[in-house]
């Protein structure tokens, strides 16, 4: 609200023009102490004073549509159209590298339409350089947080913004969850924590008495004649406010209630049943005040549409919900009214701040009628979206005439596809194997994966092309492959779905025909996508001689090495491979798309500064990679090669970050973890073993002497005893 936080909208803006500064701001707080507010209104002064280059605000119920790759584009985007320099520079980067439209890779599209252009604009004055604002960097990665894919690749960017020029600008609002803490704590910037609790400043509860006093005289317009308008009169909004403890999203959730009616007898029940500085007791109380002995049918609808609203991996309309969860339209708006006081008004359901979602699904704070069980509802989501393809995928849905041109040729095509695919069927489409994944195995939803791998894979590749949706479809079906390895349970078909999607994925995007007229009648003869569904079209063409019986060995072919590449192993998870080259380097790669999507450079370790700051090569480099392990989390890369060194890697990062490791007097020709990740083995052309500490990197055990010739491979066995192979 205007007029509050004043005293940190004037330090960020301060910090803003001054050049000797850290270039980014982190203003960090604990949930609902009003971050979002101070971006908002920053943005606005920024906004005024000519000095906002984009702004960008993470919602964790959007985490499919609000990505780093996402962000950096629209960053991208809105800076080209403010600044000449920046175009300029832009231009010239995607003349030189036009792949940079369509790459996975977060750090080679920050460097490419972030970071160069903006080098390019450095010796512009600092009054004239764009300030970048970023919101709730915490809700990016959704329910997955800091263990999300996303979270660590826009941590990894923002780690590269530190190192440019100070003039250039970032203000990042979040909370301090702990690999936050752990960026910050290695790079420089200015923080600033917003207290609350107990730990509150009379400033903050001064703006949030502002509040408070806006809200009320609001209240007793409303009720005029009912209400007097000073009303509730200051020793109680005195009393709230020091019950707030500070949190803006406390007084508001409270004023938000009392908009129900009845305001006097409400604000009493309030006083008298809630605890200070407690947002969760607060919550409690809405739940019991707004649901008050909930029949079992209130509790599963609640449950069911909440649980709907809180794990939908896009948003979705008040109509769409429906086909979702099992309540009824006259329970969903029940529940909606209940819990008006914290939704967002509008067709599409949201909860105003993430503390209310944190709160129904913890068992300790939330009443257990009220609890969302994520793995139970999952499962409803899964079944759901199963159900809803079972009925409503169908041969050439949107009913295209011709198989002879593109998606792209057909004029009408955007309202066929508004007309026959439904926001429930495409969101089915393209969000089923993240539910799947979240969903412990049992007979019912075990049947529906049946059909639909059986009946329905062709289909539903329709609504991907459509769409323009493919690109999710391998990484879906390596979901499913895993849910049914978990149980145990046939996959021949779910690998060769993958592998199906990966040989034709560039011509199924282009053309849905082509799906039923070149993907299926192309494909191996031992296919099993085409063993079940080539029966279904004999109109297709048929191969006479010389077709496949089985699919290539090679499946991708990864180029970037500039000489051999000696060494490579998959990530656990099968997502990524590591290579070891005598080019000197580390590479990751992407399975899917064979595109790189980290390196190093000529293995250069970099050295950082007293303040974290990488500041340039050392002296020291790894030299040829001869060996390379991934760890069983898939977090760390262990190498060895010349120099006799072993290193450690961040693997989401490509940085060294524990090395070199000494002791071997030759090459290091292997290295292996053992399985639960704590050492690491090491095997050298001087005949030994030795047995390091995988977190400090000191010697444990070793050398290990016997050998007559090389150490070539060493392995754990699960008893740890080590495994040696040799060539002698």
């Amino acid at each position: 609200m205007e007029g509050t936080r004043q005293d940190i909208i004037a330090t960020i803006l301060d910090w803003v023009i001054d050049a000797d500064t850290p270039n980014i701001f982190w203003l960090n707080g604990h949930p609902g102490v009003g971050k979002s507010a101070i971006a908002t209104s920053v943005i606005e002064e920024l906004r005024k004073i000519g000095r906002l280059g984009s702004s960008f605000f993470f919602q964790r119920e959007k985490s499919n549509a609000m990505t780093p790759s996402i962000l950096w584009r629209t960053i991208a985007h809105d800076l080209a159209l403010q600044n000449a320099y920046f175009r300029k520079s832009l231009v010239a980067t995607l003349d030189a590298n036009s792949s940079l439209l369509s790459t996975v890779s977060v750090e080679n599209l920050f460097h490419g339409l972030i970071r160069e252009p903006l080098m390019a604009c450095s010796q512009m004055p600092i009054k004239d350089q764009p300030v970048i604002v970023i919101d709730a960097l915490d809700e990016c990665g959704g329910l997955d947080g800091q263990h999300s894919g996303h979270r660590i690749n826009l941590i990894r960017t923002l780690k590269s913004w530190a190192s440019l020029p100070n003039v250039f600008k970032l203000v990042v609002t979040s909370r301090g969850e702990t690999d936050i803490e752990q960026l910050f704590s290695t790079i420089k910037h200015r923080a600033f924590e917003v207290n609350a609790g107990r730990a509150v400043d009379p400033k903050s509860l001064e703006d949030v008495k502002k509040f408070l006093l806006h809200r009320f005289r609001r209240i007793a317009a409303r009720h005029e004649g009912v209400l007097p308008s000073d009303w509730p009169g200051d020793h109680k909004i005195n009393e709230l406010n020091v019950r707030g403890g500070g949190l803006f999203i406390y007084a508001e959730t409270i004023t938000n209630f009392l908009t129900r009616g009845e305001p006097e007898e409400q604000l009493s029940r309030i006083i008298g049943g809630t605890s200070t500085g407690n947002i969760s007791t607060l919550y409690s109380w809405i739940l019991d005040a707004s649901f008050p002995s909930p029949s079992e049918k209130v509790i599963r609808g609640f449950r069911s549409f909440v649980g709907a609203l809180i794990l939908a991996k896009d948003p979705l309309s008040t109509s769409s919900l429906a086909h979702f969860c099992s309540a009824d339209s006259s329970t969903m708006r029940y529940i909606r009214n209940g819990l008006h006081s914290v939704m967002e008004p509008g067709d599409i359901p949201r909860f105003k701040h993430q503390s209310f979602i944190d709160f129904l699904i913890d068992p300790i704070s939330c009443p257990p009628a009220f609890q969302i069980n994520m793995h139970h509802e999952n499962r409803n989501l899964t079944l759901a979206c199963l159900q809803i393809m079972k009925s409503q995928l169908r041969f050439n849905i949107c009913g295209l005439k011709s198989s002879f041109g593109r998606n792209n040729d057909v004029p009408d095509l955007a309202l066929r596809i508004q007309e026959n695919i439904p926001q429930q069927l495409s969101y089915s489409a393209c969000f089923w194997a993240n539910h799947l994944s979240q969903t412990i195995f049992d007979d019912e939803v075990y049947e529906y994966i049946l059909d639909f791998m059986q009946n329905r894979f062709l289909f539903w590749l329709e609504i991907l092309s459509l769409i323009k949706r493919v690109n999710l479809g391998s990484n879906m079906a390596r979901l499913l492959v895993s849910w049914l390895r978990a149980s145990n349970k046939e996959d021949e078909m779910s690998i060769d779905m993958e592998i199906f999607m990966t040989a034709f994925g560039c011509v199924i995007s282009q053309s849905v025909p082509h799906i039923y007229i070149s993907a299926l009648p192309l494909s191996p003869q031992n296919s099993a996508v085409r063993k079940q569904y080539i029966k279904d079209y004999p109109q297709t063409i048929s191969i006479q001689s010389g077709g496949q019986g089985d699919w290539p060995a090679a499946r991708n072919v990864l180029t970037g090495h500039t000489e051999s590449v000696i060494s490579v192993a998959f990530s656990p998870d099968g997502r990524h491979i590591v290579s070891g080259s005598r080019d000197e380097t580390i590479r990751i790669w992407d399975v899917d798309t064979a595109e790189l999507i980290a390196g190093s450079s000529k293995g250069d370790i970099w050295d950082l500064d007293t303040d974290g700051i990488a500041v340039g090569p050392s002296k020291s480099p790894v030299g040829e990679i001869i060996s390379v392990a991934y760890s069983p989390n898939g977090k760390r890369i262990a190498s060895g090669g010349e120099n006799n060194q072993l290193w450690i890697w961040d693997a989401m990062t490509d940085e060294a970050v524990i090395g070199p490791l000494e002791g071997h007097n030759d090459d290091i020709l292997s290295v292996a973890y053992s399985p639960d990740g704590k050492h690491i083995v090491s095997g050298s052309g001087d005949s030994t073993i030795r047995i390091w500490d995988a977190e400090t990197g000191y010697l444990v055990a070793g050398p290990f002497e016997g050998h007559t010739n090389q150490v070539r491979s060493v392995a754990f066995f699960t008893q740890w005893k080590i495994h040696r192979l040799w060539f002698g």
